[in-house]
């Protein structure tokens, strides 16, 4: 009988210890197959990059070696002439903004030389004599006046 006992109490742990397993197991079942079907995807469109690469490498493998290094060495060379074409851009730029900012300062001058030419004859039209035409037109407006008056 105690042996039963004892044979019963130790399935009795192991049935609980399987429900528990169990409980166990369905909660990562569920998280499984929230993330599975996302994985299987994942792992088709891997498959399918990988597929896609081994043609383009037995491609590469298989065409004229000579042709592909041809070609490298053309990129090459277009890649330098990028890049120096680049550097002449940027030094080109460089001179643009200079050449701008002497422009500007060149119109600021202007500017301040215009005001200082107006300004110059401004002074010098109060400061000018007066013509003998001026003169002569002043005499004979002068008598004009006088021979009015004594009219």
């Amino acid at each position: 009988m105690t042996l039963l006992g004892t044979l019963k109490e130790g399935l009795f742990k192991t049935a609980e210890g399987m429900i528990s397993d169990e409980e166990l197991l369905d909660q990562q079942q569920a998280l499984l197959q929230s993330v599975l079907p996302q994985l299987l995807e994942q792992a088709k469109r891997l498959e399918q990059e990988e597929d896609d690469l081994q043609s383009a490498a037995q491609e590469i493998a298989n065409c004229d070696q000579e042709e592909l290094s041809e070609a490298r060495q053309k990129l090459i060379t277009a890649d330098a002439e990028i890049d120096s074409k680049k550097r002449l851009v940027a030094e080109l730029r460089k001179h643009l903004e200079g050449k701008e900012a002497e422009i500007e300062a060149g119109n600021e001058k202007k500017q301040v030389y215009l005001d200082e030419i107006r300004e110059a004859e401004k002074i010098r039209e109060e400061c000018r004599g007066w013509t003998s035409s001026e003169i002569s037109v002043l005499k004979g407006m002068s008598t004009v006046v006088t021979n009015t008056k004594h009219d």
